[in-house]
């Protein structure tokens, strides 16, 4: 077993990353982990698993499938309807941004923070539940699609520093 951050797994191994309440983190951002093990499926202790959530599920099958399969496709608009259209959209286009401090997609009016599935957006804003981790805005949606294909554009530089030139 191995501890620690940027851990791999070997073939047959399975990582798990453990939050600070000790549950088994299937998502989530980097800061909600304390540390990470890799195993062939059995715990260093006793962990209670934090719910998995269908986006969750349809991002880990699109990372592990490297491209979006028709059926994929299909999974996530069946999930999130016209917000995913407009997300794998995004994405072909090449609209998702990672900079140093923030991950942005640029809208058709408007580029749009995106932190931890919350979004800078009137949609995130007015028409979803916050608290129901299934309701995503299409950028948050495009942030997921993007970050399991490993298609964000990459800009090493602060978005802080260079969103008032754009």
């Amino acid at each position: 077993m191995t501890w620690g951050s940027g851990v791999r797994a070997e073939a047959g191994q399975r990582i798990f990353c453990y939050g600070r309440d000790n549950k088994i983190a299937a998502g989530g951002s980097k800061s909600d982990f304390t540390y990470a093990a890799v195993t062939d499926g059995i715990l260093p202790f006793d962990v209670e698993p934090l719910h998995v959530t269908a986006v969750d599920e349809w991002e880990q099958q699109l990372a592990k499938a490297g491209d979006l399969s028709p059926d994929l496709v299909d999974r996530i608009v069946g999930l999130h309807g016209d917000r995913a259209q407009r997300a794998i959209q995004a994405v072909s286009e090449n609209r998702v941004k990672s900079y140093r401090d923030f991950i942005v997609v640029v809208g058709h009016e408007d580029e749009y923070v995106v932190e931890d599935d919350a979004c800078s957006c009137k949609d995130a804003e007015y028409n979803l539940d916050s608290t129901d981790p299934e309701q995503l805005c299409w950028h948050a949606i495009a942030v997921r699609i993007a970050r399991a294909l490993d298609e964000t554009d990459e800009h090493d530089m602060w978005y802080s520093d260079v969103r008032d030139f754009l």
